[in-house]
C-alpha cells in the first residue's frame, strides 16, 4: 500500500510541479499573513491564529481531508510525534465541501487532540500563492511548519513522515 500511496503523491507533485524536498519560505514584507489568519477551533468554537501558537513554540498545520486516508495515516504519526517532541498542531481541511460538524467528528472519533480548523477560500487562496496547488492536494500529505523564530517552511510534501522524523523536523 505504501508504494500506492507513494506513487500517487509523485504523481500529484509531477502534476504540479512541486518538489518533495523541504521548501522554506520568507515571509511577505511585513507581518507574515499566515500567522495572523483567525483559525475556529471546530471542536470548542475558539478563534486562534498560528501566530498566537507559533510564539510559544513551534506549529506543524497539516492541510488534510476527511476523506484522505493519507492524511489519517499521517495524523496518526502525530499523535506519536507529540509524545517525542513540544509542538503544537493544527489540521486544516481545505475541501471545500467538508462541514465543520463533520470535522469535528472526524478528529473525535479518531482520537485526535489537537485544533481542527475549516480553510475558507481566501486562506486557500494564500497558501496556494505561497506554496503552490500540492498543498492544496491532500493526498500529497502537506505539512507547514510554522517556528517561534517567525520562520515558515513546508515539509515532506508528497510523503508520509515518521513520528520521529516529525519530532526532528520540530527540534529542527
Amino acid at each position: 500500500m505504501r508504494t500506492i500511496t507513494t506513487l500517487l503523491a509523485a504523481l500529484c507533485l509531477a502534476l504540479t510541479g512541486c518538489s518533495a524536498a523541504v521548501v522554506p519560505s520568507a515571509p511577505p514584507s511585513g507581518a507574515d499573513p499566515l500567522r495572523s489568519v483567525v483559525l475556529r477551533d471546530v471542536r470548542t468554537g475558539a478563534e486562534f491564529t498560528v501566530g498566537e501558537l507559533a510564539a510559544a513554540r513551534p506549529v506543524l498545520l497539516e492541510t488534510m481531508a476527511i476523506w484522505c486516508t493519507n492524511c489519517r495515516g499521517q495524523q496518526h504519526q502525530v499523535v506519536d510525534a507529540h509524545r517525542l517532541a513540544d509542538f503544537d498542531s493544527v489540521s486544516l481541511d481545505v475541501d471545500p465541501n467538508e462541514r465543520a460538524d463533520d470535522l469535528a467528528e472526524y478528529a473525535d472519533r479518531e482520537g485526535f487532540d489537537w485544533r481542527f480548523a475549516v480553510a475558507g477560500a481566501d486562506l486557500a487562496a494564500m497558501l496556494r500563492d505561497r506554496f503552490g496547488t500540492a498543498v492544496l492536494n491532500p493526498p500529497s500529505m502537506p505539512k507547514i511548519l510554522f517556528r517561534t523564530d517567525g520562520s515558515v517552511e513546508l515539509i515532506g510534501l508528497g510523503e508520509q513522515l515518521s513520528a520521529a522524523e516529525l519530532a526532528a523536523a520540530v527540534a529542527g
